[in-house]
């Protein structure tokens, strides 16, 4: 039996070290290269997150969206002009002729603006 627990005593060693290695590992780790590596990692961060390069990419990036917003704008605000323009068609038609010549007709102004603005 005693064979058998410094087997599994050596097992236990070199699954989990030492308690004193473990500490000493641990200080070198906190303070020694890796906390060094780190900041000069966010050292370069910083500065390549402040280079012209970047500032020029962002603003190219919000100028860009911001000129699909403004033509989403404008594109969502013809649209509902001609729905309130249809509704008020329909409202004054009398014939259901009129209304389809009303679907009709605001169906073509759809057609003919989609396919020139597209």
């Amino acid at each position: 039996m005693p064979a058998r627990r410094t087997e599994h005593e050596k097992r236990e060693r070199q699954i989990r070290p030492e308690p004193e290695l473990a500490a000493q590992a641990s200080a070198s780790e906190a303070g020694g290269t890796a906390h060094g590596v780190g900041e000069s990692a966010r050292a370069a961060l910083r500065l390549s997150l402040t280079s012209p390069e970047w500032k020029k990419s962002i603003e190219e990036t919000t100028n860009l969206f911001a000129a699909a917003l403004k033509d989403g704008r404008k594109l969502a605000a013809s649209s509902l002009h001609a729905q309130a323009n249809l509704l008020k068609n329909l409202g004054e038609s009398k014939t259901p002729s009129d209304l389809v010549k009303c679907h009709l007709d605001f169906a073509e102004q759809f057609w003919s603006k989609s396919s020139s603005e597209g």
